[in-house]
């Protein structure tokens, strides 16, 4: 900035506020702020110097504090004034503060990552595992914006993945270390834009980016609802979603690429007695419409063989995703007839065969994990190409059921909380619908002989 050095006795900023009388009689007029602008001075070996660049000091709710404006210019700096003195009214102090003074606000102060992370682990209502989902998603969008893999190249970028040899615990700890302050509605918005940029040109690819999107802002906006910072005793930099809009990209729907009839015989015909494992699995999520969690800690006291259903429940095993995912799921008899027979050479408390179920996991865990990825494997081999073979199972189970009975009851039998969810994610039309007039029989021979 330049400075100017005087012996006239320079007017202090107080002393300007005070010349109100010369100001327009409306704080929205750019001339009530033009009077009010001052020029800071300083003394120095006993002279008075004077900054050229306007401030202006503004008072709310019993705290002052004085801004620079940036300009010589008194007009650009009575603008300027007004759109503070405006923001400040609205937001209160913490926000602007943050937004036009935000060297003032320490980051020292505001916690890490990592200290905001354990805080949330430790203090709010949040299940463990939910905690986990989201913080790698907020990981993921702070690494992005300070760069944390900038440098980084082939194997040295892949070491993240690495669970085995610390890799990924390093990378955390790095991403874990930066502070939360670098959460802004400005970065935010500008990590969405340009993620979704990366996914090129094609319309498919993109709308795909921008459901991910989507899907990784509202968990980390999770994070900072009211309900969860008012457990929280760490410093936190101002609301980092003020002002964002997390626009809906529409929903996924969903679209049957494999006849269920087909699929069925052919699991009959090769999974049966070579894999029993693998159609035991996929027979729980196609006729039951199971997911893949409810069907991996599925115990035997859960079915009821004489009225043909399963119960899910909550176990001491499973925590039910919602409370209307806990239902009873009427099974045909060609159902009942396959899970009785392994029933009967069964000694395990659960219906698949697995490992020990891990209590305390904080991640998704399966028992039957090498069932799980052996019938993922199948399911691509018989053309199945969504993201998530086995999950489609599922939703054609939905899609059956709400072909013969109903939406509704194609939500109660997958235990959605929302019809619009089955609506939207999880029915495929199953039949021919089409529109009978009558027409003209000479009409279509006429067409023809002009054909």
């Amino acid at each position: 900035m330049r400075q100017t050095g005087t012996d006239q006795n320079i007017k202090s900023g107080q002393e300007v506020a005070k010349q109100s009388g010369q100001a327009m009689s409306t704080r929205f007029h750019v001339e009530f702020w033009k009077n009010r602008l001052y020029q800071k001075t300083f003394t120095r070996n006993g002279k008075k110097y004077k900054i050229n660049e306007y401030s202006i000091r503004l008072q709310h709710l019993g705290r002052r504090e004085s801004f620079a404006l940036g300009t010589i210019n008194a007009h650009v700096g009575a603008i300027k004034a007004k759109e503070i003195a405006g923001y400040l009214e609205s937001n209160g102090w913490e926000l602007t503060l943050a937004k036009y003074k935000p060297d003032q606000v320490s980051n020292e102060k505001i916690c890490t990552l990592g200290e905001f992370l354990a805080n949330v682990r430790q203090s709010s209502h949040l299940k463990l595992m939910t905690v986990r989902r989201y913080e790698v998603k907020l990981r993921r969008i702070v690494a992005d914006l300070a760069g944390v893999d900038n440098e980084s190249k082939g194997k040295a970028k892949r070491a993240k993945y690495d669970y085995v040899n610390g890799g990924q615990k390093e990378w955390a700890a790095k991403v874990d270390a930066q502070n939360l302050s670098i959460l802004t509605p400005e970065s935010i918005n500008r990590w969405r834009n340009e993620y979704i940029a990366r996914s090129n040109t094609d319309p498919i690819v993109r709308k795909s980016a921008e459901r991910s999107a989507v899907s990784y802002l509202r968990n980390v906006k999770a994070l900072f609802s009211k309900d969860i910072l008012a457990t929280l005793n760490v410093k936190l930099p101002p609301d980092p979603f003020n002002g964002v809009r997390l626009k809906d990209p529409g929903s996924p729907r969903y679209h049957s690429e494999i006849d269920p009839v087909w699929l069925v015989n052919s699991a009959e015909s090769e999974l049966k007695d070579k894999f029993p494992q693998l159609y035991l699995a996929l027979s729980l999520c196609l006729w039951g419409g199971l997911r893949r969690r409810e069907a991996d800690l599925l115990t035997w006291a859960q079915l009821d063989f004489e009225n043909g259903q399963i119960h899910i429940r909550r176990t001491i095993y499973f925590e039910p995703k919602t409370e209307e995912s806990q239902r009873d799921i009427d099974l045909p008899i060609e159902a009942i007839t396959i899970l009785r027979k392994f029933r009967e050479g069964s000694v395990s408390e659960f219906v698949l065969e697995g490992s020990e179920p891990r209590l305390n996991a904080t991640y998704d865990y399966y028992r039957a994990d090498n069932t799980w990825r052996a019938l993922n494997t199948w399911l691509r081999n018989k053309g199945v190409t969504q993201y998530k073979a086995i999950h489609m199972l599922r939703k054609e189970s939905g899609s059956l059921m709400a072909t013969q009975f109903g939406i509704e009851a194609a939500r109660q039998h997958l235990g959605h909380r929302d019809i619009r969810t089955t609506s939207s994610h999880y029915v495929s039309k199953k039949v021919r619908r089409e529109i009978s007039l009558t027409v003209d029989k000479s009409f279509i021979n006429t067409i023809d002989k002009v054909i």
